[in-house]
């Protein structure tokens, strides 16, 4: 797929795949944490490691070997990934709302609905890209469709955001700080999504995110990528889970109901 791919030769998106390879195994390592000790994220943060570790180790793979498996490996990691960043950000804002009640659970169950709809026109899309001979990686109407559905999701997401932003006076420090870390998401996510549109409206291989434009890719993908990893994991690092804050709450609350109790002479 690649005319210079199995050479030997360690390129400059090998270098990406290699940074890709140590930062998703921490984040990878910091969804485990989350899981054990019951907090936000590890889901969408431990499923999205996964994949780009697969993809990155693919990538690598191609150093030595130009096979068809390995470049298939590549091209499905890297077209999977970004609705797991909005649902990430999604379950952040969800987490204030069982705090604090800003909107009803429609807003997080309609974005679930529609990703099934883009699960199964990217299925759609990945047999037709099969059934080719040529152009593998070129837009299709399936991925034309889906990245569409996306762009839709990460609106709906964003218009979340807004609506809890403007109402944050209201929150708990904890959630305050939880709204500011999607704050800085939501902006660094449109880059990635951007670098995606591009390609599926100009069809410029450039922005091809297997075989385009390593330097685009690094800055328009795996650097936003990274940073909102990161930043959403120092958050939830920070914050207890529900069950520690509701536990803390109730304890402080049968405290001070004793201490009502106690004789004042």
């Amino acid at each position: 797929m690649n005319n210079t791919a199995g050479d030997g030769v360690f390129r400059y998106r090998d270098g990406i795949a290699v940074a890709q390879l140590v930062c998703f195994s921490a984040a990878l390592l910091a969804a485990v944490h989350f899981r054990w000790t019951r907090r936000i994220g590890w889901f969408c943060i431990g499923v999205l490691a996964l994949f780009r570790l697969i993809g990155a180790g693919c990538m690598l793979g191609t150093i030595n070997k130009d096979t068809d498996g390995l470049w298939a490996g590549v091209f499905v990691c890297e077209s999977l990934g970004v609705l797991l960043i909005i649902f990430l950000l999604l379950e952040m804002l969800e987490r204030i709302n069982n705090v604090v009640p800003v909107a009803r659970r429609f807003v997080f169950i309609v974005p679930q609905v529609i990703t099934w709809i883009d699960i199964g026109i990217s299925i759609g899309g990945f047999v037709a890209v099969k059934q080719k001979e040529h152009g593998q990686l070129l837009p299709t109407p399936y991925s034309r469709a889906g990245i569409a559905i996306l762009f839709v999701i990460y609106l709906w997401m964003a218009g979340t955001f807004v609506w809890f932003w403007l109402r944050r006076a209201d929150y708990p420090a904890i959630e305050r700080r939880t709204v500011n870390c999607v704050a800085l998401c939501v902006p660094i996510l449109a880059i990635r999504i951007v670098y995606s549109l591009i390609f599926i409206i100009t069809a410029d291989m450039t922005w091809n995110a297997v075989k385009g434009d390593s330097t685009a890719y690094l800055i328009m993908t795996m650097l936003p990528e990274v940073a909102i990893v990161a930043l959403t994991s120092v958050t939830i690092m920070k914050i207890p889970s529900l069950t520690q804050e509701k536990g803390t709450e109730a304890y402080d609350d049968r405290g001070s109901r004793g201490s009502q109790n106690v004789p004042l002479v």
